[in-house]
Protein backbone atom coordinates (compact mmCIF):
# COMPACT_ATOMS: atom_id res chain seq x y z
CA UNK A 1 0.00 0.00 0.00
CA UNK A 2 1.08 3.55 -1.02
CA UNK A 3 2.75 5.24 2.49
CA UNK A 4 -0.09 8.26 1.78
CA UNK A 5 -3.20 5.90 2.51
CA UNK A 6 -1.88 6.15 6.37
CA UNK A 7 -2.24 9.51 6.42
CA UNK A 8 -5.86 9.56 4.54
CA UNK A 9 -7.25 6.58 7.02
CA UNK A 10 -5.60 8.82 10.01
CA UNK A 11 -8.23 11.45 8.71
CA UNK A 12 -11.14 8.61 8.97
CA UNK A 13 -13.40 10.80 10.10
CA UNK A 14 -13.60 12.48 6.81
CA UNK A 15 -15.83 9.44 6.31
CA UNK A 16 -17.28 10.96 3.36
CA UNK A 17 -14.25 10.40 0.99
CA UNK A 18 -14.80 6.68 1.43
CA UNK A 19 -18.29 6.24 0.91
CA UNK A 20 -18.43 8.34 -2.08
CA UNK A 21 -15.14 7.37 -3.96
CA UNK A 22 -16.23 4.27 -5.84
CA UNK A 23 -18.61 2.64 -8.38
CA UNK A 24 -21.65 0.28 -7.93
CA UNK A 25 -20.57 -3.69 -7.98
CA UNK A 26 -20.30 -5.50 -11.52
CA UNK A 27 -21.10 -8.65 -12.50
CA UNK A 28 2.19 -35.30 -14.75
CA UNK A 29 4.72 -35.00 -13.04
CA UNK A 30 7.00 -31.93 -12.16
CA UNK A 31 9.86 -31.07 -14.51
CA UNK A 32 12.31 -29.93 -12.14
CA UNK A 33 16.03 -31.03 -11.63
CA UNK A 34 15.81 -35.09 -10.38
CA UNK A 35 18.86 -36.55 -9.24
CA UNK A 36 19.47 -40.58 -8.85
CA UNK A 37 22.41 -43.00 -8.67
CA UNK A 38 22.98 -45.25 -11.26
CA UNK A 39 23.94 -49.30 -10.37
CA UNK A 40 27.65 -48.69 -9.97
CA UNK A 41 27.42 -45.56 -7.99
CA UNK A 42 27.90 -42.55 -10.46
CA UNK A 43 25.28 -39.99 -9.15
CA UNK A 44 23.24 -38.34 -12.44
CA UNK A 45 21.62 -35.07 -12.00
CA UNK A 46 19.57 -34.09 -15.20
CA UNK A 47 17.47 -30.63 -15.78
CA UNK A 48 14.59 -30.28 -17.91
CA UNK A 49 15.09 -28.59 -21.27
CA UNK A 50 14.52 -24.67 -21.40
CA UNK A 51 11.51 -24.86 -23.51
CA UNK A 52 9.17 -27.74 -23.10
CA UNK A 53 6.15 -25.96 -25.29
CA UNK A 54 7.45 -27.83 -28.87
CA UNK A 55 8.83 -30.79 -27.58
CA UNK A 56 8.40 -34.35 -27.04
CA UNK A 57 7.77 -35.43 -23.19
CA UNK A 58 10.31 -37.57 -21.98
CA UNK A 59 10.95 -39.36 -18.89
CA UNK A 60 12.79 -41.54 -16.47
CA UNK A 61 10.36 -44.47 -15.29
CA UNK A 62 8.84 -42.75 -11.86
CA UNK A 63 11.30 -40.49 -11.52
CA UNK A 64 11.48 -37.45 -13.98
CA UNK A 65 9.32 -35.86 -17.14
CA UNK A 66 11.14 -34.11 -20.02
CA UNK A 67 10.27 -33.82 -23.69
CA UNK A 68 12.18 -33.41 -26.80
CA UNK A 69 10.19 -33.21 -29.83
CA UNK A 70 6.87 -32.25 -31.24
CA UNK A 71 5.16 -34.38 -33.66
CA UNK A 72 3.00 -32.01 -36.13
CA UNK A 73 -0.48 -32.27 -37.46
CA UNK A 74 0.94 -33.58 -40.67
CA UNK A 75 2.74 -36.50 -38.73
CA UNK A 76 5.82 -35.62 -39.22
CA UNK A 77 8.53 -33.90 -36.11
CA UNK A 78 10.14 -30.42 -35.82
CA UNK A 79 13.01 -29.93 -33.50
CA UNK A 80 12.20 -26.80 -31.89
CA UNK A 81 14.97 -27.03 -29.27
CA UNK A 82 18.00 -28.77 -29.54
CA UNK A 83 19.37 -32.02 -27.77
CA UNK A 84 21.91 -29.28 -27.00
CA UNK A 85 19.93 -27.86 -24.51
CA UNK A 86 19.73 -30.79 -22.08
CA UNK A 87 21.90 -30.14 -19.40
CA UNK A 88 23.61 -32.57 -16.77
CA UNK A 89 26.33 -33.52 -13.97
CA UNK A 90 27.97 -36.68 -13.84
CA UNK A 91 29.40 -37.01 -10.52
CA UNK A 92 32.02 -40.20 -10.25
CA UNK A 93 33.80 -42.01 -7.47
CA UNK A 94 37.21 -41.31 -6.30
CA UNK A 95 39.74 -43.01 -7.90
CA UNK A 96 38.14 -42.00 -11.45
CA UNK A 97 40.88 -41.43 -14.18
CA UNK A 98 39.17 -41.67 -17.50
CA UNK A 99 35.40 -41.35 -18.65
CA UNK A 100 32.69 -41.89 -21.44
CA UNK A 101 29.59 -40.65 -21.91
CA UNK A 102 27.60 -42.39 -24.95
CA UNK A 103 23.75 -42.11 -26.28
CA UNK A 104 22.36 -44.06 -28.74
CA UNK A 105 18.73 -44.13 -30.19
CA UNK A 106 18.94 -47.90 -30.51
CA UNK A 107 20.79 -48.98 -27.22
CA UNK A 108 23.03 -51.72 -29.50
CA UNK A 109 25.07 -49.33 -32.07
CA UNK A 110 25.74 -45.95 -33.28
CA UNK A 111 26.96 -44.60 -29.59
CA UNK A 112 27.59 -41.16 -29.79
CA UNK A 113 29.37 -39.24 -26.90
CA UNK A 114 32.35 -37.98 -26.03
CA UNK A 115 35.27 -39.14 -23.86
CA UNK A 116 37.47 -37.21 -21.28
CA UNK A 117 40.87 -38.74 -19.09
CA UNK A 118 42.88 -36.55 -16.29
CA UNK A 119 46.17 -36.69 -18.38
CA UNK A 120 44.70 -34.72 -21.76
CA UNK A 121 41.64 -33.11 -19.56
CA UNK A 122 43.04 -32.54 -16.36
CA UNK A 123 40.88 -29.04 -15.54
CA UNK A 124 37.96 -31.43 -14.65
CA UNK A 125 39.64 -33.10 -11.74
CA UNK A 126 40.05 -31.82 -8.50
CA UNK A 127 43.43 -30.27 -7.95
CA UNK A 128 45.17 -30.31 -4.11
CA UNK A 129 47.44 -27.28 -2.93
CA UNK A 130 49.91 -28.20 -5.42
CA UNK A 131 47.85 -28.13 -8.11
CA UNK A 132 48.16 -31.82 -8.71
CA UNK A 133 44.75 -34.13 -9.67
CA UNK A 134 43.43 -35.31 -6.49
CA UNK A 135 42.30 -38.58 -7.12
CA UNK A 136 40.41 -39.21 -3.47
CA UNK A 137 38.07 -36.85 -4.34
CA UNK A 138 35.15 -37.74 -6.48
CA UNK A 139 35.43 -36.56 -10.34
CA UNK A 140 32.36 -34.21 -11.43
CA UNK A 141 31.60 -33.43 -15.08
CA UNK A 142 28.97 -30.59 -15.88
CA UNK A 143 27.41 -30.05 -19.17
CA UNK A 144 27.75 -26.59 -19.82
CA UNK A 145 27.28 -24.77 -22.24
CA UNK A 146 30.55 -24.19 -23.88
CA UNK A 147 30.73 -27.91 -23.93
CA UNK A 148 27.63 -28.54 -25.20
CA UNK A 149 28.23 -26.49 -28.38
CA UNK A 150 31.32 -28.82 -29.15
CA UNK A 151 30.22 -31.85 -28.27
CA UNK A 152 28.77 -34.86 -30.35
CA UNK A 153 24.91 -34.49 -29.39
CA UNK A 154 23.97 -32.12 -32.04
CA UNK A 155 25.81 -34.60 -34.46
CA UNK A 156 23.15 -37.21 -32.85
CA UNK A 157 20.31 -34.28 -33.36
CA UNK A 158 21.16 -33.60 -37.04
CA UNK A 159 22.15 -37.22 -38.23
CA UNK A 160 20.41 -39.84 -36.25
CA UNK A 161 16.90 -37.73 -35.62
CA UNK A 162 16.70 -36.29 -38.98
CA UNK A 163 14.88 -38.71 -41.69
CA UNK A 164 16.04 -37.64 -45.73
CA UNK A 165 13.64 -39.71 -46.97
CA UNK A 166 10.26 -38.00 -45.26
CA UNK A 167 12.09 -34.85 -44.95
CA UNK A 168 11.40 -35.08 -41.59
CA UNK A 169 12.19 -36.96 -37.92
CA UNK A 170 12.74 -40.54 -37.13
CA UNK A 171 10.14 -41.54 -34.66
CA UNK A 172 11.73 -43.13 -31.58
CA UNK A 173 10.45 -44.57 -28.26
CA UNK A 174 14.00 -44.36 -26.17
CA UNK A 175 16.75 -42.18 -26.05
CA UNK A 176 19.79 -45.09 -24.31
CA UNK A 177 22.35 -43.58 -22.00
CA UNK A 178 26.09 -45.48 -21.24
CA UNK A 179 28.46 -44.49 -18.71
CA UNK A 180 31.97 -46.17 -19.04
CA UNK A 181 34.15 -44.97 -16.58
CA UNK A 182 37.81 -46.55 -14.79
CA UNK A 183 38.20 -46.32 -11.54
CA UNK A 184 40.98 -47.46 -9.49
CA UNK A 185 42.06 -49.57 -12.57
CA UNK A 186 38.70 -51.48 -12.77
CA UNK A 187 36.48 -50.43 -15.81
CA UNK A 188 32.45 -49.87 -14.93
CA UNK A 189 29.57 -49.23 -17.32
CA UNK A 190 26.14 -48.00 -16.18
CA UNK A 191 23.25 -48.15 -18.68
CA UNK A 192 19.96 -45.81 -18.49
CA UNK A 193 17.54 -44.79 -20.88
CA UNK A 194 14.97 -41.97 -21.69
CA UNK A 195 11.60 -42.70 -22.44
CA UNK A 196 9.78 -41.18 -25.41
CA UNK A 197 6.22 -40.26 -24.99
CA UNK A 198 3.71 -39.49 -28.37
CA UNK A 199 0.84 -36.64 -27.75
CA UNK A 200 -1.53 -35.26 -30.03
CA UNK A 201 -0.41 -31.83 -31.26
CA UNK A 202 -3.79 -30.62 -31.52
CA UNK A 203 -4.44 -31.06 -27.98
CA UNK A 204 -2.18 -28.20 -27.15
CA UNK A 205 -3.39 -24.63 -26.22
CA UNK A 206 -1.92 -21.57 -25.94
CA UNK A 207 -2.90 -18.79 -23.46
CA UNK A 208 -1.50 -15.08 -23.22
CA UNK A 209 -1.94 -13.92 -19.65
CA UNK A 210 -0.89 -10.99 -18.29
CA UNK A 211 -0.58 -9.30 -14.26
CA UNK A 212 -0.90 -5.99 -13.46
CA UNK A 213 -1.05 -3.61 -10.31
CA UNK A 214 -2.97 -1.34 -11.95
CA UNK A 215 -2.31 1.29 -8.86
CA UNK A 216 -5.69 2.32 -8.42
CA UNK A 217 -5.32 3.55 -5.59
CA UNK A 218 -7.80 7.33 -4.71
CA UNK A 219 -4.97 8.87 -2.72
CA UNK A 220 -3.10 9.39 -5.60
CA UNK A 221 -5.15 12.05 -6.88
CA UNK A 222 -3.79 14.13 -4.03
CA UNK A 223 -0.50 13.98 -5.79
CA UNK A 224 -1.54 15.29 -8.75
CA UNK A 225 -1.75 11.95 -10.34
CA UNK A 226 -4.70 11.62 -12.44
CA UNK A 227 -5.76 8.11 -11.53
CA UNK A 228 -9.39 7.82 -13.75
CA UNK A 229 -7.10 8.13 -16.64
CA UNK A 230 -4.44 5.93 -15.87
CA UNK A 231 -7.03 3.05 -15.59
CA UNK A 232 -8.51 3.86 -18.59
CA UNK A 233 -5.13 4.01 -19.71
CA UNK A 234 -4.88 0.47 -18.11
CA UNK A 235 -7.89 -1.01 -19.79
CA UNK A 236 -6.75 0.11 -23.38
CA UNK A 237 -3.39 -1.32 -22.73
CA UNK A 238 -4.64 -4.82 -21.32
CA UNK A 239 -7.31 -4.70 -24.62
CA UNK A 240 -5.69 -4.66 -27.24
CA UNK A 241 -2.06 -6.66 -26.82
CA UNK A 242 -4.53 -9.95 -26.93
CA UNK A 243 -4.41 -11.04 -23.44
CA UNK A 244 -6.73 -13.75 -22.67
CA UNK A 245 -5.99 -14.13 -19.00
CA UNK A 246 -6.00 -11.00 -17.06
CA UNK A 247 -5.13 -10.60 -13.07
CA UNK A 248 -5.06 -7.30 -11.40
CA UNK A 249 -4.30 -5.66 -8.01
CA UNK A 250 -5.18 -2.11 -6.29
CA UNK A 251 -8.45 -2.19 -8.00
CA UNK A 252 -10.33 0.01 -6.15
CA UNK A 253 -12.40 2.78 -6.49
CA UNK A 254 -11.83 3.86 -10.08
CA UNK A 255 -12.83 0.05 -11.20
CA UNK A 256 -15.84 1.35 -13.64
CA UNK A 257 -12.76 3.18 -15.60
CA UNK A 258 -11.27 0.38 -15.69
CA UNK A 259 -13.66 -1.92 -17.23
CA UNK A 260 -15.10 0.10 -19.64
CA UNK A 261 -11.84 0.31 -21.60
CA UNK A 262 -11.42 -3.30 -21.54
CA UNK A 263 -12.69 -4.08 -24.42
CA UNK A 264 -13.79 -7.78 -25.69
CA UNK A 265 -13.40 -9.38 -21.97
CA UNK A 266 -16.45 -11.33 -21.03
CA UNK A 267 -15.73 -13.01 -18.05
CA UNK A 268 -14.73 -11.62 -14.35
CA UNK A 269 -14.84 -11.79 -11.12
CA UNK A 270 -17.16 -10.15 -8.66
CA UNK A 271 -15.36 -6.52 -7.68
CA UNK A 272 -14.92 -6.16 -3.94
CA UNK A 273 -15.26 -2.51 -4.01
CA UNK A 274 -12.84 0.40 -3.19
CA UNK A 275 -10.86 1.80 0.24
CA UNK A 276 -11.35 0.03 2.69
CA UNK A 277 -13.40 -2.97 2.31
CA UNK A 278 -12.16 -3.85 -0.93
CA UNK A 279 -9.03 -6.24 -1.96
CA UNK A 280 -8.22 -4.63 -5.54
CA UNK A 281 -7.97 -8.06 -6.71
CA UNK A 282 -9.89 -9.00 -9.87
CA UNK A 283 -9.19 -11.62 -12.69
CA UNK A 284 -10.78 -11.05 -16.18
CA UNK A 285 -11.05 -13.40 -19.10
CA UNK A 286 -11.78 -13.10 -22.90
CA UNK A 287 -13.48 -16.37 -23.75
CA UNK A 288 -12.74 -18.20 -21.00
CA UNK A 289 -15.62 -18.93 -18.10
CA UNK A 290 -14.79 -18.02 -14.32
CA UNK A 291 -16.13 -20.41 -11.91
CA UNK A 292 -15.78 -21.24 -8.04
CA UNK A 293 -14.26 -17.75 -7.29
CA UNK A 294 -13.37 -17.70 -3.61
CA UNK A 295 -11.66 -14.46 -1.93
CA UNK A 296 -9.65 -15.27 1.02
CA UNK A 297 -8.26 -12.81 3.21
CA UNK A 298 -4.73 -13.24 5.07
CA UNK A 299 -4.12 -14.91 8.55
CA UNK A 300 -1.25 -12.50 9.24
CA UNK A 301 -0.74 -8.61 7.71
CA UNK A 302 1.61 -6.29 9.19
CA UNK A 303 1.39 -2.37 9.28
CA UNK A 304 -1.44 0.23 10.30
CA UNK A 305 0.43 3.52 10.50
CA UNK A 306 3.64 2.06 9.20
CA UNK A 307 4.81 -1.14 7.39
CA UNK A 308 2.81 -0.55 4.32
CA UNK A 309 -0.56 0.02 6.25
CA UNK A 310 -1.57 -3.33 4.86
CA UNK A 311 -3.86 -4.11 7.61
CA UNK A 312 -6.25 -1.90 5.94
CA UNK A 313 -7.11 -3.69 3.83
CA UNK A 314 -8.44 -7.17 3.43
CA UNK A 315 -5.46 -8.16 1.48
CA UNK A 316 -5.55 -11.74 0.52
CA UNK A 317 -6.11 -13.84 -2.70
CA UNK A 318 -8.76 -14.57 -5.05
CA UNK A 319 -9.31 -18.08 -6.20
CA UNK A 320 -10.93 -19.45 -9.17
CA UNK A 321 -11.15 -22.34 -12.13
CA UNK A 322 -10.86 -21.16 -15.30
CA UNK A 323 -11.83 -23.40 -18.50
CA UNK A 324 -9.29 -22.79 -21.08
CA UNK A 325 -11.29 -24.97 -23.50
CA UNK A 326 -11.94 -28.45 -24.47
CA UNK A 327 -12.28 -30.12 -21.55
CA UNK A 328 -8.83 -28.96 -19.65
CA UNK A 329 -9.51 -26.31 -16.40
CA UNK A 330 -7.09 -24.30 -14.52
CA UNK A 331 -6.60 -23.68 -10.68
CA UNK A 332 -6.22 -19.95 -11.04
CA UNK A 333 -4.47 -17.73 -8.16
CA UNK A 334 -4.23 -14.06 -8.07
CA UNK A 335 -2.61 -12.33 -4.61
CA UNK A 336 -1.67 -9.12 -3.22
CA UNK A 337 1.06 -9.76 -0.33
CA UNK A 338 2.42 -7.70 2.09
CA UNK A 339 4.44 -4.61 1.31
CA UNK A 340 7.56 -2.76 2.71
CA UNK A 341 10.37 -5.14 4.30
CA UNK A 342 10.55 -4.70 7.53
CA UNK A 343 10.91 -7.69 10.36
CA UNK A 344 7.04 -7.80 11.04
CA UNK A 345 6.12 -7.33 7.10
CA UNK A 346 8.78 -10.15 6.21
CA UNK A 347 7.58 -12.61 8.52
CA UNK A 348 3.80 -11.86 7.11
CA UNK A 349 4.68 -12.52 4.07
CA UNK A 350 6.28 -15.99 5.16
CA UNK A 351 2.75 -16.67 6.52
CA UNK A 352 0.62 -15.10 3.80
CA UNK A 353 3.30 -17.82 1.72
CA UNK A 354 2.24 -21.01 3.69
CA UNK A 355 -1.29 -19.78 4.03
CA UNK A 356 -1.67 -20.44 0.37
CA UNK A 357 0.62 -23.30 -0.09
CA UNK A 358 -1.87 -25.26 2.06
CA UNK A 359 -4.87 -23.87 0.54
CA UNK A 360 -3.37 -24.93 -3.25
CA UNK A 361 -2.46 -28.35 -1.88
CA UNK A 362 -6.31 -28.64 -0.25
CA UNK A 363 -7.54 -27.89 -3.73
CA UNK A 364 -5.35 -29.88 -5.86
CA UNK A 365 -5.86 -32.93 -3.48
CA UNK A 366 -9.62 -32.60 -4.29
CA UNK A 367 -9.13 -32.06 -7.77
CA UNK A 368 -6.15 -32.45 -9.67
CA UNK A 369 -6.01 -29.81 -12.19
CA UNK A 370 -2.76 -27.48 -13.65
CA UNK A 371 -2.22 -24.77 -11.22
CA UNK A 372 -1.38 -21.16 -12.28
CA UNK A 373 -0.36 -18.57 -9.39
CA UNK A 374 0.42 -14.93 -10.12
CA UNK A 375 0.15 -11.54 -8.40
CA UNK A 376 2.31 -9.05 -6.68
CA UNK A 377 4.59 -11.49 -4.18
CA UNK A 378 6.00 -8.06 -2.89
CA UNK A 379 9.25 -10.06 -2.60
CA UNK A 380 11.75 -10.98 -4.91
CA UNK A 381 13.70 -14.47 -5.36
CA UNK A 382 17.29 -13.96 -4.89
CA UNK A 383 16.70 -11.49 -1.96
CA UNK A 384 16.57 -14.92 -0.05
CA UNK A 385 14.17 -13.11 2.70
CA UNK A 386 12.97 -15.22 5.88
CA UNK A 387 15.79 -17.83 4.90
CA UNK A 388 14.14 -18.37 1.50
CA UNK A 389 10.45 -18.35 2.60
CA UNK A 390 8.76 -17.73 -0.80
CA UNK A 391 11.12 -20.47 -2.73
CA UNK A 392 10.78 -22.91 0.36
CA UNK A 393 7.23 -22.42 0.49
CA UNK A 394 5.86 -22.35 -2.83
CA UNK A 395 8.30 -24.22 -4.84
CA UNK A 396 9.62 -26.81 -2.45
CA UNK A 397 6.66 -28.03 -0.63
CA UNK A 398 4.07 -27.00 -3.30
CA UNK A 399 5.90 -27.37 -6.00
CA UNK A 400 5.22 -24.62 -8.12
CA UNK A 401 7.79 -23.74 -10.69
CA UNK A 402 8.55 -19.73 -11.54
CA UNK A 403 7.71 -18.31 -15.36
CA UNK A 404 10.73 -15.99 -15.14
CA UNK A 405 13.35 -18.24 -13.97
CA UNK A 406 12.79 -21.01 -16.18
CA UNK A 407 12.62 -19.11 -19.34
CA UNK A 408 15.00 -16.49 -18.47
CA UNK A 409 17.57 -18.24 -16.14
CA UNK A 410 17.72 -21.90 -17.23
CA UNK A 411 15.43 -22.72 -14.46
CA UNK A 412 18.22 -21.91 -11.56
CA UNK A 413 16.36 -20.69 -8.35
CA UNK A 414 20.06 -19.53 -6.75
CA UNK A 415 22.35 -18.32 -9.37
CA UNK A 416 21.18 -14.81 -11.06
CA UNK A 417 24.80 -13.22 -10.97
CA UNK A 418 24.90 -12.06 -14.13
CA UNK A 419 21.12 -10.50 -13.69
CA UNK A 420 22.56 -8.75 -10.95
CA UNK A 421 25.31 -7.29 -12.52
CA UNK A 422 23.49 -5.98 -15.43
CA UNK A 423 23.32 -2.41 -13.76
CA UNK A 424 19.23 -3.14 -14.19
CA UNK A 425 17.38 -2.73 -10.90
CA UNK A 426 15.22 -6.02 -10.45
CA UNK A 427 12.30 -3.66 -9.95
CA UNK A 428 10.11 -4.48 -13.04
CA UNK A 429 13.40 -5.71 -15.02
CA UNK A 430 14.07 -9.41 -13.93
CA UNK A 431 13.11 -11.00 -10.44
CA UNK A 432 10.19 -8.51 -9.96
CA UNK A 433 7.92 -8.82 -7.43
CA UNK A 434 5.17 -9.63 -10.20
CA UNK A 435 5.19 -13.40 -10.76
CA UNK A 436 3.59 -16.53 -12.54
CA UNK A 437 4.33 -19.65 -10.93
CA UNK A 438 2.81 -23.11 -12.37
CA UNK A 439 2.66 -26.71 -11.84
CA UNK A 440 1.18 -29.35 -14.01
CA UNK A 441 -2.01 -31.24 -13.08
CA UNK A 442 -4.63 -33.91 -14.08
CA UNK A 443 -3.25 -34.78 -17.49
CA UNK A 444 -2.28 -31.35 -18.69
CA UNK A 445 1.59 -30.08 -18.88
CA UNK A 446 2.22 -26.46 -18.72
CA UNK A 447 4.79 -24.51 -20.92
CA UNK A 448 6.25 -21.28 -20.55
CA UNK A 449 6.61 -20.05 -24.14
CA UNK A 450 7.92 -16.60 -23.32
CA UNK A 451 7.86 -13.99 -19.91
CA UNK A 452 8.60 -10.08 -20.34
CA UNK A 453 8.09 -7.49 -17.89
CA UNK A 454 6.56 -4.09 -19.68
CA UNK A 455 6.06 -0.79 -18.22
CA UNK A 456 2.58 0.97 -19.42
CA UNK A 457 2.76 4.22 -20.32
CA UNK A 458 -0.20 6.77 -21.42
CA UNK A 459 -0.12 9.07 -24.12
CA UNK A 460 2.71 11.51 -23.01
CA UNK A 461 5.21 8.81 -22.04
CA UNK A 462 4.54 8.86 -18.57
CA UNK A 463 4.56 5.09 -16.64
CA UNK A 464 1.15 4.90 -14.80
CA UNK A 465 1.18 2.12 -12.20
CA UNK A 466 4.64 1.81 -9.84
CA UNK A 467 4.48 -1.87 -11.44
CA UNK A 468 5.50 -3.48 -14.64
CA UNK A 469 3.15 -5.49 -16.12
CA UNK A 470 4.22 -9.13 -16.34
CA UNK A 471 3.56 -10.93 -19.29
CA UNK A 472 3.77 -15.06 -20.02
CA UNK A 473 2.70 -16.96 -22.58
CA UNK A 474 1.22 -20.82 -21.90
CA UNK A 475 0.78 -23.64 -23.56
CA UNK A 476 -1.52 -26.52 -22.15
CA UNK A 477 -0.57 -29.82 -23.30
CA UNK A 478 -3.15 -33.04 -23.14
CA UNK A 479 -1.13 -36.21 -22.09
CA UNK A 480 -2.30 -39.53 -22.44
CA UNK A 481 -3.24 -38.94 -18.63
CA UNK A 482 -5.72 -36.76 -19.02
CA UNK A 483 -8.39 -36.73 -16.43
CA UNK A 484 -12.05 -35.38 -17.38
CA UNK A 485 -13.22 -32.28 -14.48
CA UNK A 486 -16.32 -34.22 -12.68
CA UNK A 487 -16.43 -30.98 -9.96
CA UNK A 488 -19.48 -28.75 -9.92
CA UNK A 489 -18.91 -25.59 -10.78
CA UNK A 490 -20.17 -22.58 -10.08
CA UNK A 491 -20.27 -18.57 -11.56
CA UNK A 492 -19.93 -17.11 -8.30
CA UNK A 493 -22.13 -14.66 -7.31
CA UNK A 494 -21.31 -10.97 -5.52
CA UNK A 495 -20.70 -12.46 -1.35
CA UNK A 496 -21.53 -8.51 -0.11
CA UNK A 497 -23.36 -4.93 -0.49
CA UNK A 498 -20.40 -2.93 -1.47
CA UNK A 499 -21.72 -0.03 0.72
CA UNK A 500 -22.61 -2.22 3.51
CA UNK A 501 -19.00 -3.61 3.83
CA UNK A 502 -17.66 -0.02 3.34
CA UNK A 503 -18.78 1.39 6.50
CA UNK A 504 -18.13 -1.52 8.26
CA UNK A 505 -14.22 -1.20 7.06
CA UNK A 506 -14.50 2.60 8.12
CA UNK A 507 -15.36 1.65 11.29
CA UNK A 508 -13.33 -0.88 11.79
CA UNK A 509 -10.05 1.25 10.24
CA UNK A 510 -11.02 4.12 12.62
CA UNK A 511 -10.47 1.69 15.39
CA UNK A 512 -7.13 0.33 14.15
CA UNK A 513 -5.91 3.78 13.47
CA UNK A 514 -6.72 4.83 16.91
CA UNK A 515 -4.90 1.60 18.25
CA UNK A 516 -1.52 2.62 16.86
CA UNK A 517 -1.61 6.53 16.98
CA UNK A 518 1.99 6.10 18.75
CA UNK A 519 3.45 5.69 15.25
CA UNK A 520 1.87 8.53 13.44
CA UNK A 521 4.74 11.05 14.72
CA UNK A 522 6.79 8.40 12.37
CA UNK A 523 4.58 8.36 9.39
CA UNK A 524 4.70 12.17 9.17
CA UNK A 525 8.13 12.22 8.82
CA UNK A 526 8.53 9.41 6.20
CA UNK A 527 5.94 11.32 4.27
CA UNK A 528 7.54 14.90 4.81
Amino acid sequence: MKKVLCLILTLVITMSCFCLVGSPLSSGVIASAESFETENGVKVEMSPFLYKSTLYQMEFPSIQSYEIKEKSVAGDYTISREINDLAYKFVFPAGTTEIECRVSLNGETDWRGFSLNAVDNPFYWVKDENGNIDYTQPMTFNRIEEIAENDEYGVLYRDFLKDKDVKGFRDYDKIYWKLVYKCNGETFTDYFDVKLYDYDASEKYTVRTVNFNVAGLPFETFKGVNVAANQQTAGKYLSENGFDIVAVQEDFGYHNNLVDSMNGFNYMTNHTGAVPGGDGLNVFTKNMPVYNETRVTWNDACGILSDGSDELTPKGFVYSVIDIGNGIYVDFYNLHADAYGGEGSIKARSSQYKQLAEFIKARSAENDRPVIVTGDFNNHMHVHEDDGALYKTLYLECGLKDAWIEHHNNGDYFNLYNWHISGLPAWGNWDSVERFMYKAGGGVDIVVNDFRYVEVCNENGDVISDHSSAECDFTFIKTSDFVENTQELEIAKPAVNEFINRIKWIFKALAMVLSDLGNLPELLKELA
